[in-house]
């Protein structure tokens, strides 16, 4: 027996598809090959994700970046405990929604940057490449989070110089090594010379000196612990560009397909103080936009059918093995589930297929009918992965993914256009303010398991 049968699959787009209709068919736990299995339940989440087992050899493989590990790509757990330690409080919600830095970032790219060129695109009908704009966003806010915002990227202001980084990105992971390195060498390099100014450390600076600290003098190269770091922050700036590039661009396209509910979003984001408007300067709190149950609602269900990593998370069975759904399986057998899978399970999404925001919302009681099983859904919800090796990122991608869908509907209505180039509706009511955008998704077709 062989797995290369579902490895030709997964070649060809259909691994995912493969999976849901084998598990539909057979159950909770399939066997992919000799030593692999997938399993698709609230016991495998607990089992192999919250029980912490070790990670599969495929993530050195697939995430070492600068030649070394990080979070991602370190495979056992006490070793990613102690380095997750380090840069955990920079990702913390309440850290994130109190901090002055970010605040400060957020309100210059969104006022100064997005929203201007948003109405420069629906003043003159330009249409908008929207994959392209929303990772040159996504760079953005990231680096300025790791670095700080006088060493952060400004693709957004430049749409030029931000096409030409996104479409070389595409030739791999050496060119955005050498892009982040110098940013990343210059910040360092004013270590210690500007401590009066800074109100506090970069992230780069928090996990620098984090890994230094552990290290007794002369253990370990400097050099090292700069690519250490390093690869840690790139792999979070990879992550969120991918992330909330994927997300931005499904809400959008969700969005103009529904008119209606770009009305009632746009109504819920007008009772923000300050309501967002062109001439703002400062935007409304992230704990303001968290209060808003439509838009909570929107971002959840996006999450749910378009996960920007749908793909298998393998782990490894530990010493003495395991068991599962009644079968022993041996240690060292491959172990895994993905977010494709549990988010089209119709036992806890109803209708999984369809992209319906309103499953994330209680139903008034006036309405007497049975309210979705909202806990039940959100510990199937698995766009960010569960348990101690979660993204540590997922509060950093939904504050931010919240603001600039926040930003975008209040000033502005958006249109899908079709492969010729027609729009798809026109019975959109943009109210007082704001105009059109119009909308290209000619990347939607190079995702099909999304």
């Amino acid at each position: 027996m062989s797995n290369s049968w579902y490895n030709r699959r997964q070649a060809g787009s259909r691994g995912l598809k493969t999976l849901l209709e084998a598990h539909a068919r057979l159950g909770p736990i399939i066997r992919l090959g000799p030593q692999e299995v997938s399993v698709v339940s609230e016991e495998g989440l607990r089992k192999i994700y919250a029980a912490g087992l070790d990670k599969s050899s495929w993530y050195q493989k697939t995430f070492f970046l600068y030649g070394v590990q990080n979070l991602v790509s370190t495979l056992d757990h006490s070793t990613h405990a102690k380095n997750r330690r380090i840069v955990a409080g920079l990702y913390n919600k309440s850290y994130l929604q109190r901090c002055k830095n970010l605040a400060s970032l957020s309100d210059h790219i969104v006022c100064s940057r997005l929203l201007p060129r948003l109405d420069f695109y629906s003043l003159n009908a330009n249409t908008v490449n929207v994959m392209r704009l929303f990772a040159c966003i996504g760079v953005d806010m990231i680096t300025g989070h790791i670095f700080g915002a006088a060493y952060s990227t400004d693709l957004l202001a430049d749409e030029a110089k931000g096409g030409e980084y996104i479409e070389t990105c595409a030739s791999g992971t050496e060119f955005k090594e050498n892009y982040f390195e110098h940013i990343y060498r210059e910040l360092l390099s004013t270590r210690g010379t500007q401590e009066e100014l800074r109100v506090s450390p970069s992230a780069a600076e928090t996990m620098y000196n984090g890994l230094a600290s552990q290290r007794s003098a002369g253990y370990v190269a400097d050099r090292e612990i700069f690519a250490e770091s390093a690869s840690e922050m790139l792999d979070h700036i990879i992550a969120t560009q991918e992330t909330n590039t994927i997300i931005w661009t499904y809400i959008c396209y969700r969005l103009s397909l529904h008119p209606q509910l770009q009305d009632r979003l746009r109504l819920e984001l007008r009772t923000l103080e300050p309501r967002i408007t062109n001439e703002i300067t400062n935007l409304p709190s992230p704990a303001s936009l968290e209060k808003l149950p439509l838009l909570d609602a929107i971002v959840q269900e996006t999450l749910r059918l378009h996960a920007a990593n749908p793909a298998r998370m393998p782990r490894v069975a530990p010493t003495g093995g395991m068991t599962l759904h009644g079968y022993d399986i041996p240690a060292g057998t491959i172990v895994s589930t993905n977010a494709y899978c549990l988010h089209r399970n119709p036992d806890v999404f109803p209708e999984p297929l369809e992209w319906r925001p309103e499953r994330w919302m209680p139903h008034r009681p006036e309405e007497k009918l049975d309210g979705p099983d909202l806990p039940r859904m959100k510990k199937w919800l698995w766009a960010f992965g569960s348990g101690a090796r979660n993204c540590i990122g997922q509060h950093f991608a939904i504050q931010t993914i919240k603001l600039v869908v926040a930003a975008i509907y209040t000033t502005h209505t958006t249109l899908i256009v079709n492969d010729e180039g027609i729009e798809q509706s026109d019975s959109y009511n943009s109210g007082p303010i704001g105009g059109k955008l119009i909308l290209r998704f000619e990347h939607l077709k190079d995702t099909p398991e999304c």
